[in-house]
């Protein structure tokens, strides 16, 4: 091979190997952008609030016996769920789905680091915080029973939206309480971003959220 044979050699070789690093980093680029764009709503089933809905500050008790306040909502994603804990049907199939969808986001250690699942009793009459105390960590030994006073969470609910009403049944058996089915998603700024209407599915809560996480 002469000396131009091998100077054109020469050159293609490295026309190649540009050709490929621009590749690859041009490869890499649309990942980025593809990870960081930020979704449209209509990607999204939820409900979301722009802007997000802030509420008044609020007094309540979890079930390790802790103040849980509105402070207690910030710095975290918290997905909030109202029910009680004599619920038959409502309550613990959508705190079954919350275990499920933690277990997933756990895969995700960037979306799962700050979230918390709250489990806000609208029965205080029965719900104390020793029977918050056996009943939520069964699903989640993370998430959080609150309970408090009648009137401030019926002060809490009232904000949010949250319906709820005590059903008297015949006499000699427990009451039952209709409530909203609403799984409520609150930013780590304090503030409601979004509201996952029922029935409820594990893996669209997941993808839900993290889209939504974007959005900030």
């Amino acid at each position: 091979m002469d000396t131009s044979e091998s100077k054109s050699s020469q050159s293609n070789r490295i026309l190649i190997v540009i050709a490929v690093v621009l590749s690859l980093t041009a490869g890499v680029w649309l990942g980025n952008q593809v990870l960081n764009r930020k979704p449209s709503l209509d990607e999204i089933s939820a409900t979301v609030l722009n802007p997000p809905k802030t509420i008044s500050d609020f007094r309540l008790n979890s079930h390790r016996n802790e103040p849980f306040t509105l402070d207690s909502l910030k710095g975290k994603w918290s997905f909030l769920f109202f029910g009680y804990t004599h619920c038959p049907d409502i309550c613990p199939t959508t705190l079954h789905t919350l275990a499920q969808m933690d277990r997933i986001l756990a895969e995700y250690p960037d979306a799962h680091a700050n979230v918390q699942v709250v489990f806000v009793s609208v029965d205080p009459r029965r719900d104390t915080v020793q029977q918050l105390a056996k009943y939520v960590p069964y699903f989640n030994k993370a998430f959080v029973g609150v309970t408090g006073h009648e009137d401030e969470i019926n002060r809490v609910t009232k904000q949010l939206g949250v319906l709820h009403v005590r059903v008297e049944q015949k006499q000699g058996q427990d009451y039952l309480v209709d409530h909203s089915a609403s799984v409520l998603l609150f930013s780590p700024k304090g503030a409601m971003r979004a509201l996952f209407g029922a029935p409820h599915e594990a893996q669209r809560l997941a993808d839900d959220f993290k889209k939504i996480r974007k959005l900030e």
